[in-house]
């Protein structure tokens, strides 16, 4: 009976111990597992501030090295959306941060960076970074408008690529500028009657395709501009952006001075074979409300262009 106790005794020290030791494998309430079989990817967007159209003299040659590093034109909005390859169905729900929620310096950090866990497999990711304040669709990769028709100042990222063994990874995305844009400088005040200014182009289009960088759709557009009263009586600058068929088209622009009433038209000037170009701003600098009329015809009288290390160049239209 003395052996059989002794035995029992034993036995439970050596079960206990062998609980212990498996308890102690046991990662703590605190201590962060990754699924197997998936990482965790992280994007930083590292261009998240950028020099605009708006920033850049279409009057004299502006250059990127005479832009402070501290510069702080911050894009709006960053979106990342992250698709199966095979099946190009959405990975997961779509991710936004927008600017206004991270005001303070100390937050840029967390504004620039969107982490996500995926299970291993073959993926495509689009990251884009836009002003405005139009609600940004996208339906699929190959399918991203804003409402209203509207086309903001534009930037995007996209990339293809595999997890299988990784536990993490980091990727450091760098925004590349996908639309053109045209300006009117206006040398004359604008009149007091002026409500709004409507640019209409025959080529160019408001969806964009991140897998091309390119609108499936050149159908043209036409867009809006509220002249806010403020504006009125002095001279003032209309920029439109546009996502084009390809890197560069000629497009012609129908440009409307709009007063009260049913949009009744004050001025008018059209354009004929505009270049537009991505990553370029096209300006047309002289007298609007003095000297056009409607259903008045203006060809461009000459093309200069202008290198800028900021974006690339700036065509210049002269009247």
């Amino acid at each position: 009976m003395h052996f059989q106790h002794r035995s029992q005794s034993l036995f439970l020290i050596h079960a206990l111990c062998f609980l212990s030791f498996l308890a102690s494998c046991q990662p703590g309430p605190d201590e962060p597992t990754a699924p197997e079989g998936q990482c965790t990817v992280t994007f930083s967007v590292m261009n998240y501030r950028q020099i605009s159209f708006d920033d850049i003299s279409s009057s004299a040659i502006s250059r990127a090295v005479n832009v402070p590093s501290n510069h702080p034109s911050t894009l709006n909005h960053l979106v990342v959306s992250i698709y199966d390859a095979e099946t190009g169905q959405q990975a997961c729900p779509i991710m936004r941060h927008d600017q206004s929620d991270y005001t303070e310096s100390n937050q840029w950090e967390a504004y620039r960076q969107f982490s996500v866990t995926l299970p291993y497999g073959h993926y495509r990711a689009l990251v884009l970074g836009y002003n405005g304040s139009r609600e940004c669709n996208i339906a699929s990769i190959n399918h991203i408008s804003w409402s209203d028709n509207y086309v903001p100042n534009t930037f995007l990222y996209y990339d293809e690529f595999t997890l299988n063994n990784n536990a993490s990874l980091n990727k450091e995305i760098t925004l590349k500028h996908v639309v053109a844009a045209f300006r009117v400088m206006t040398e004359d005040v604008a009149p007091s009657e002026l409500k709004k200014m409507r640019f209409v182009s025959s080529a160019g289009g408001t969806v964009l395709d991140a897998t091309t960088g390119f609108t499936p759709q050149s159908t043209g557009r036409t867009s809006e501009i509220i002249v806010p009263t403020e504006y009125v009586g002095i001279v003032d600058t209309f920029t439109v952006y546009l996502f084009l068929p390809k890197e560069q088209i000629n497009t012609n622009y129908t440009v409307q001075a709009l007063g009260q009433g049913v949009d009744a038209v004050l001025y008018e000037k059209r354009f004929y074979d505009v270049p537009l170009r991505i990553n370029y701003l096209t300006v047309w600098q002289g007298k609007f409300f003095e000297t056009s009329t409607p259903n008045e015809e203006e060809h461009d009288a000459g093309i200069n262009l202008y290198w800028d290390t900021a974006w690339a160049d700036t065509l210049k239209i002269n009247p």
